[in-house]
């Protein structure tokens, strides 16, 4: 502060004598605009750089607590005692079908996830869900939450998780009118002797 207190004396001890101030002033005035553009970029480019920090801190966050969820269902997957701790099934099944579900459940919450962080397209979701609903264990888990994640979705408010849901349920109808599932039974071939 000191030195930008001290500039016009020390500018005025080290000019040449006879330096037309008023000249200088009019050449400092007409790089004026373009110092205003610079300053508009940088002011841009910091909110810009907010935003993209905010979007990774969203991101970050949303991983965060999909992992401690995937942490609580794991643990659920192998002591039927904990499964217990969760909400009944909406229908009565055996534990090796609860497991399925909520196994289900974990994959359909990273896609939708990864399509919410932006990480792949509902174009791409599409395809992957086509896909998953071949299967035996992915259409009766979708006839028993389906429902549910469409409840959640409207409940939830947020057009992309909607969309998502929707997308599913469009698939799943798709697969079902395309055909019977691939039986789980019927996945893998017997090893070879």
């Amino acid at each position: 502060m000191s030195l930008v207190a001290w500039s016009p004396f020390i500018l005025r001890a080290i000019a040449p004598a006879g330096m037309d101030w008023n000249r200088l002033s009019e050449v400092g005035q007409a790089y004026g605009a373009v110092a205003v553009l610079f300053s508009a970029a940088a002011f841009l480019g910091a909110v810009v750089s907010i935003w993209h920090q905010g979007k990774q801190t969203r991101i970050m966050n949303e991983e965060i607590r999909s992992s401690m969820h995937k942490e609580l269902i794991i643990r659920a997957l192998d002591d039927e005692s904990l499964m217990h701790c969760w909400d009944p099934p909406p229908a009565p099944s055996t534990f090796q079908e609860m497991r399925q579900h909520v196994f289900c459940n974990l994959i359909y919450r990273l896609w939708l996830t990864d399509y919410l962080v932006g990480r792949v397209t509902l174009e791409a979701c599409e395809i992957t869900l086509n896909l998953h609903f071949r299967g035996e264990v992915a259409r009766r888990h979708w006839r028993i939450y389906g429902q549910l994640w469409n409840d959640w979705a409207k409940a939830n408010g947020n057009k992309r998780e909607r969309n998502f849901v929707l997308l599913t349920q469009n698939a799943f109808e798709k697969a079902v009118g395309a055909g019977p599932e691939t039986l789980s039974t019927s996945y893998f071939r017997p090893p070879q002797a």
